[in-house]
């Protein structure tokens, strides 16, 4: 489905780009029309509008999809590194700076918490291509492994 959808935001680009150098083209025809006498300007002007309108927004447009299009390709860029990161590293006796840089694409520090007379501080950390885990409490975690024990047709592992 994302493959889909990131054709189509291709061909959206595509598309938009050449409305907008079809609207140029447009845009100089009318022009001429205008100085020759053949296009009075009034209409000239009607017309000129309505071409710059559309062609503001393609270009807004266009530019959105653009940007999308490569969050997405850096999204597939970080994934990739990830995996490759995961494959090399698959007996983690210890965490290094460079694992730790190439797992964690940013860890934001909230403000300090009083309220119950002990200090607490929220900590997110969102790992590169995955976003932000919710780390499952034990009793979740237990949870989770009875469920499996007592339902193993549901849960099918693939190696």
């Amino acid at each position: 489905m994302r493959q889909k959808e990131y054709r189509q935001l291709q061909q959206a680009v595509e598309d938009g780009t050449r409305r907008i150098a079809e609207i140029d083209r447009l845009i100089e025809k009318v022009f001429e029309q205008n100085a020759g006498g053949v296009l009075s300007d009034e209409r000239f002007a009607k017309m000129l509008q309505s071409y710059e309108k559309e062609q503001k927004s393609l270009t807004q447009e266009v530019s959105k999809n653009q940007q999308t299009l490569q969050n997405a390709e850096q999204q597939v860029v970080d994934l990739r590194l990830v995996l490759r990161t995961l494959r090399e590293m698959t007996d983690i006796q210890e965490l290094t700076p460079t694992l730790v840089n190439s797992l964690i694409e940013r860890i934001e520090i909230h403000n300090s918490d009083k309220s119950s007379g002990h200090c607490h501080v929220k900590v997110d950390i969102y790992f590169t291509a995955v976003g932000m885990i919710d780390i499952p409490t034990e009793k979740e975690i237990q949870a989770m492994v009875e469920e499996i024990r007592n339902n193993p047709q549901d849960f099918k592992f693939v190696a």
